[in-house]
Protein backbone atom coordinates (compact mmCIF):
# COMPACT_ATOMS: atom_id res chain seq x y z
CA UNK A 1 0.00 0.00 0.00
CA UNK A 2 2.25 2.94 1.07
CA UNK A 3 5.96 3.06 -0.12
CA UNK A 4 8.14 1.78 2.43
CA UNK A 5 10.65 4.99 1.68
CA UNK A 6 7.54 7.08 3.35
CA UNK A 7 6.81 5.64 6.09
CA UNK A 8 8.21 7.75 8.19
CA UNK A 9 6.74 10.67 6.47
CA UNK A 10 3.54 9.29 7.17
CA UNK A 11 3.78 8.80 10.56
CA UNK A 12 4.89 12.51 11.01
CA UNK A 13 1.68 13.61 8.77
CA UNK A 14 -0.30 11.35 11.46
CA UNK A 15 1.36 13.13 15.03
CA UNK A 16 0.77 16.76 12.87
CA UNK A 17 -3.25 15.85 12.71
CA UNK A 18 -4.27 14.82 16.28
CA UNK A 19 -8.20 14.19 15.41
CA UNK A 20 -6.96 10.52 14.13
CA UNK A 21 -4.35 10.02 17.20
CA UNK A 22 -6.68 11.33 19.50
CA UNK A 23 -9.76 10.87 17.77
CA UNK A 24 -11.30 8.84 20.90
CA UNK A 25 -10.83 11.73 22.90
CA UNK A 26 -11.64 14.25 20.39
CA UNK A 27 -14.36 12.25 19.50
CA UNK A 28 -14.70 13.45 15.38
CA UNK A 29 -17.07 12.75 13.35
CA UNK A 30 -16.72 9.96 10.82
CA UNK A 31 -17.25 12.09 8.12
CA UNK A 32 -14.58 14.48 9.21
CA UNK A 33 -12.39 11.17 9.45
CA UNK A 34 -12.90 10.43 5.87
CA UNK A 35 -11.86 13.57 4.57
CA UNK A 36 -8.65 13.74 6.59
CA UNK A 37 -8.14 10.00 5.04
CA UNK A 38 -9.22 11.67 1.51
CA UNK A 39 -5.97 14.46 2.10
CA UNK A 40 -3.88 11.44 3.28
CA UNK A 41 -4.73 9.18 0.56
CA UNK A 42 -3.77 12.31 -2.43
CA UNK A 43 -0.65 13.43 -0.44
CA UNK A 44 0.31 9.96 -0.27
CA UNK A 45 -0.93 8.23 -3.59
CA UNK A 46 -3.03 5.53 -2.42
CA UNK A 47 -7.01 6.00 -1.79
CA UNK A 48 -8.49 7.08 1.46
CA UNK A 49 -9.27 3.63 2.04
CA UNK A 50 -5.80 2.48 1.75
CA UNK A 51 -4.49 5.70 4.22
CA UNK A 52 -6.52 4.30 6.87
CA UNK A 53 -5.63 0.70 6.94
CA UNK A 54 -1.75 1.50 6.75
CA UNK A 55 -2.41 3.47 10.18
CA UNK A 56 -4.85 0.55 11.32
CA UNK A 57 -1.60 -1.92 10.54
CA UNK A 58 0.69 0.67 12.32
CA UNK A 59 -1.47 0.76 15.26
CA UNK A 60 -1.26 -3.27 14.93
CA UNK A 61 2.58 -3.22 14.53
CA UNK A 62 2.86 -0.75 17.47
CA UNK A 63 0.97 -3.51 20.26
CA UNK A 64 3.11 -6.31 18.70
CA UNK A 65 6.10 -4.05 19.60
CA UNK A 66 5.06 -3.39 23.05
CA UNK A 67 3.65 -6.98 24.31
CA UNK A 68 4.54 -6.36 28.18
CA UNK A 69 2.37 -3.25 27.85
CA UNK A 70 -1.44 -3.27 29.53
CA UNK A 71 -3.83 -2.68 27.59
CA UNK A 72 -5.15 0.64 29.41
CA UNK A 73 -1.76 2.23 28.47
CA UNK A 74 -2.65 1.95 24.57
CA UNK A 75 -5.02 4.43 22.78
CA UNK A 76 -5.94 1.87 20.33
CA UNK A 77 -6.29 -1.94 21.27
CA UNK A 78 -8.25 -4.44 19.88
CA UNK A 79 -7.52 -7.74 21.43
CA UNK A 80 -8.20 -10.11 18.56
CA UNK A 81 -5.17 -8.84 16.45
CA UNK A 82 -2.98 -10.16 19.00
CA UNK A 83 -3.75 -13.74 18.17
CA UNK A 84 -3.30 -13.50 14.60
CA UNK A 85 0.65 -12.95 13.52
CA UNK A 86 2.39 -14.68 11.09
CA UNK A 87 6.58 -15.21 10.81
CA UNK A 88 6.67 -12.84 8.37
CA UNK A 89 4.66 -10.17 10.40
CA UNK A 90 6.78 -11.18 13.43
CA UNK A 91 10.04 -10.26 11.28
CA UNK A 92 8.47 -7.16 9.81
CA UNK A 93 7.35 -5.92 13.29
CA UNK A 94 10.49 -6.33 14.68
CA UNK A 95 12.85 -4.92 11.83
CA UNK A 96 10.59 -1.96 11.82
CA UNK A 97 10.63 -1.66 15.81
CA UNK A 98 14.08 0.11 15.79
CA UNK A 99 12.66 3.30 13.21
CA UNK A 100 9.34 3.80 13.97
CA UNK A 101 8.89 2.27 18.20
CA UNK A 102 9.83 5.79 19.36
CA UNK A 103 7.47 7.87 17.12
CA UNK A 104 4.62 5.55 17.52
CA UNK A 105 5.38 5.19 20.89
CA UNK A 106 4.82 9.06 21.10
CA UNK A 107 1.32 8.97 19.31
CA UNK A 108 -0.14 5.73 20.65
CA UNK A 109 0.96 5.12 24.56
CA UNK A 110 -0.95 6.99 27.09
CA UNK A 111 1.72 8.88 29.25
CA UNK A 112 1.11 9.66 32.31
CA UNK A 113 1.78 13.31 33.44
CA UNK A 114 5.67 14.19 34.84
CA UNK A 115 6.45 16.86 36.93
CA UNK A 116 8.08 18.79 34.11
CA UNK A 117 4.88 18.64 31.89
CA UNK A 118 2.44 20.04 34.79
Amino acid sequence: MLDPQRMEEFIEQIRLTPAIWKNQEFDIPRTHLNEIWAHFGHTFDISPKEAEKQWEYFIRLHRFMNPEAKKEQFRFYKMSQLDEWSKAECLIADSLAIFLKPALDELLLISKPTESSV
